[in-house]
């Protein structure tokens, strides 16, 4: 096989198009909404004052309750949750609903873009002196031409697709502003309604949470009673001190000298 024989051709294109291009951003914004729905009781009234200190003793030994840096005793609850401040002697029970939220916010704008540039291309073909494989050198001219041609017409689609993304970027940004603020509108509507409604479920639920709370409260406050009238009696040095817990209920028997 002899040398081989190659065909070179050359062009320039002169690249000059315009067009509308849309330009479209989608924001989504999403977080959670809480609602609370809070009763207070005032427990100084009904609950002596001895009563009340030993309850600070209970709590603290009482597995579920904690103490946060303000004093207050607080126990979780499923949908909420109790507390008792030792400062204002006050139960507070609180039912607590959340729930996610999401809105889209979106924007679209059409602008005129345009592209003037010129390409360069070169296409080649190739050829045997000897005639092998019955290319000739027309046919090499044919496939240069061809490959000039396919070469060129990359390089065309190659510029019209970065003016188009050029195009993007330039825009996109007050585009995307806009969706911003129409997701922020969005959001902040949703997040009321979800907040409204979530409102309406802790109120509602504010009940069984209640008495679940009271339940556990009073299962701690009866401790409170207990400890107290036997720091009374202890104090008062009573004869014959015997009590006794049963179904939830306690008794206390002593004998006191007057």
């Amino acid at each position: 096989m002899c040398n081989p024989r190659r065909v070179r051709v050359r062009a320039t294109r002169q690249l000059a198009e315009a067009w509308e291009q849309e330009i479209r951003r989608q924001v989504t914004r999403s977080g959670d909404a809480v609602a609370e729905a809070r009763v207070r009781e005032p427990l100084e009234s009904s609950v002596g004052g001895p009563t009340l200190a030993a309850l600070a003793s209970v709590l603290d030994r009482t597995a579920g309750w904690e103490q946060d840096a303000n004093g207050v005793y607080r126990h979780a609850l499923d949908g909420g949750y109790i507390a008792f401040d030792p400062d204002s002697r006050e139960l507070e029970i609180v039912a607590r609903q959340s729930g996610q939220v999401s809105a889209v916010g979106e924007a679209v704008t059409v602008v005129h873009a345009e592209i003037t540039d010129v390409v360069e291309g070169e296409g080649v073909g190739t050829y045997y002196d000897d005639g092998w494989g019955g290319i000739t050198a027309e046919d090499a001219q044919r496939a240069a031409e061809e490959d000039l041609r396919q070469s060129l017409s990359a390089q065309v689609e190659a510029r019209r697709a970065e003016a188009r993304r050029a195009t993007d970027e330039s825009r996109g940004e007050e585009v995307r502003a806009q969706a911003e603020r129409r997701a922020d509108s969005a959001y902040a509507a949703a997040a009321a309604a979800r907040t409204e409604e979530l409102r309406r479920r802790a109120a509602e639920a504010l009940v069984s949470v209640g008495i679940e709370g009271r339940n556990l409260f009073h299962q701690a406050l009866a401790e409170a009673y207990r400890d107290a009238i036997l720091a009374y009696a202890r104090s008062r040095r009573a004869d014959n001190l015997h009590y006794s817990e049963n179904g939830g209920v306690l008794e206390i028997e002593f004998d006191l000298q007057l």
